[in-house]
């Protein structure tokens, strides 16, 4: 073990003097974005894509003006509605920030491309977030050291590059700060794309000697041990040669044979007993072992938020597991970073663009979003139903986070089982029966439907026919 752990050690340390991250942001940018396209770890893509989905929950914005909350709503639901191809409403675009943030430049930046004036409120109608890689930035004659507003930005680096007006876009850096010129792309400020490249390496080398190794030796033994022994017969150097040049010509006759030939001669040999055949593939434990992989791929997911903790289970025993904390905080984020430097910045512009409706624009917002499920636990959703037992949450909390279902489809369909009578239909057999105690019927069982009250009608036409019958057999 101590000599593999060696042999280890002295790979990694010879792998690590040849990985090399580029240095400006353009450079990092490209090769997180070759990383993801053949993410051979397995682990980059999947939980940065993991992160993504996520993080696209739902967004609203709540006002103290009835009106204008719904043409708000409205306006997210119907985000980039004219464009062809591009899906509308607010979560397509979040998805697009998620991105942006975990999986390429992270430096989103929302450029609203047209706003629309519908006749009671103007508001962005086409915006989307720009390739972080296509941004470029320029010193200002007034910038200064730590200046936050010493550099102007924009789409292209050639003459003809588009300037990203401030009032058209909302520039972001979630990783840096303010005065960064360049924000740092996530997957390289955690460390992800150094252990990555030690990975990719590792796999590198693996093919080569493969490729090397694959045309195997093939050995051939002529003779055995008691024959010479016993001195009968061995063979001279020039008879192996003989054999060797003779195997040689069946090897190259058999590879040069075109099987699409009709008439196909397959070489033949004919030999003695004393001939042995084999082909030896050397020993590759060594540079496949696993854990040439577990450093860097154990770098990796820390560096996407799942700390390895190590817990003493007794005094001779300890156990390793992973601590996702980091990981869910770096999602709850994001979606914070969205809900406060997108949507916020977007609902103060509309209101800035919509002066003359001082109805709606002296109301006070506030942006909100949807519980992320992928991170509730069964203890979370019981710990939810006690709160909403104890009065202290809402039921569309309580609907969204323990059901997991849209609480506008629940809505609806209570209606919709209230009008069919169903809630009678279906309401649970009363088992006990306590005298001065009423049942918990359902409110509309007074007033049923009015298929329910022919059935009802009918029932008791039936028990009347049956008491008078019984009566008439007694009389």
């Amino acid at each position: 073990m101590a000599d593999n752990g060696y042999f280890i050690n002295y790979v990694l340390s010879m792998l690590l003097k040849k990985i090399i991250v580029p240095g400006d942001y353009h450079g990092q940018v490209k090769v997180v974005k070759e990383m993801l396209v053949d993410d051979m770890t397995g682990l980059v893509d999947c939980l940065t894509d993991f992160a993504v989905t996520n993080a696209t929950v739902d967004y609203n914005v709540e006002t103290d003006n009835s009106e204008f909350t719904l043409k708000l709503k409205n306006w997210l639901e119907n985000i980039n509605a004219n464009y062809g191809t591009v899906p509308r409403g607010i979560r397509a675009l979040a998805k697009e920030y998620f991105k942006e943030r975990w999986k390429s430049s992270s430096f989103p930046v929302l450029k609203v491309k047209e706003w629309v004036d519908t006749g009671s409120i103007i508001i962005p109608s086409k915006m989307f977030f720009v390739d972080g890689e296509s941004i470029y930035a320029k010193d200002t004659d007034d910038s200064q050291i730590n200046s936050i507003n010493g550099y102007e930005y924009y789409l292209g680096q050639e003459q003809n590059a588009e300037k990203l007006d401030t009032k058209k876009c909302i520039l972001t850096k979630p990783f840096g700060r303010w005065f960064d010129e360049y924000a740092t792309p996530y997957l390289i400020k955690r460390g992800i794309y150094h252990n990555y490249q030690i990975i990719k390496s590792l796999k590198d080398k693996q093919t080569t000697i493969l490729d090397q190794v694959i045309p195997y030796l093939l050995l051939i033994k002529k003779g055995t041990e008691g024959l010479a022994t016993n001195n009968i017969k061995t063979y001279s150097d020039e008879e192996l040669k003989a054999v060797i040049q003779q195997f040689q010509e069946l090897m190259d006759t058999l590879k040069s044979t075109d099987l699409t030939e009709k008439q196909i001669k397959s070489p033949i040999r004919a030999t003695q007993f004393d001939e042995d055949i084999k082909h030896l593939i050397p020993d590759l434990s060594t540079i496949f072992n696993r854990d040439l992989f577990t450093v860097a791929e154990k770098n990796i997911i820390a560096g996407l938020g799942f700390i390895d903790v190590v817990e003493a289970v007794s005094t001779s025993r300890r156990e390793s597991i992973l601590n996702p904390k980091a990981f869910m905080e770096e999602v709850r984020n994001g979606v914070e970073d969205f809900k406060n430097d997108i949507l916020h910045e977007l609902i103060a512009r509309i209101k800035e663009k919509n002066t003359a409706h001082p109805k709606y624009m002296k109301s006070d917002f506030y942006v909100t979003s949807s519980p992320i499920k992928g991170f509730m636990t069964d203890d979370f959703k019981e710990l939810i139903r006690s709160l909403y037992d104890r009065g202290r949450i809402s039921s569309q909390t309580a609907v969204e986070i323990i059901g997991e279902v849209d609480f506008k489809t629940e809505i609806y369909r209570r209606e919709k089982e209230a009008k069919e009578g169903i809630d009678i239909i279906m309401y649970p057999p009363v088992k006990e029966n306590r005298e001065g105690q009423g049942a918990d019927l359902p409110q509309d069982l007074g007033n049923p439907p009015k298929k329910m009250k022919m059935k009802f009608q009918k029932i008791k036409k039936e028990l009347k026919l049956i008491i008078m019958i019984w009566l008439w057999e007694k009389l």
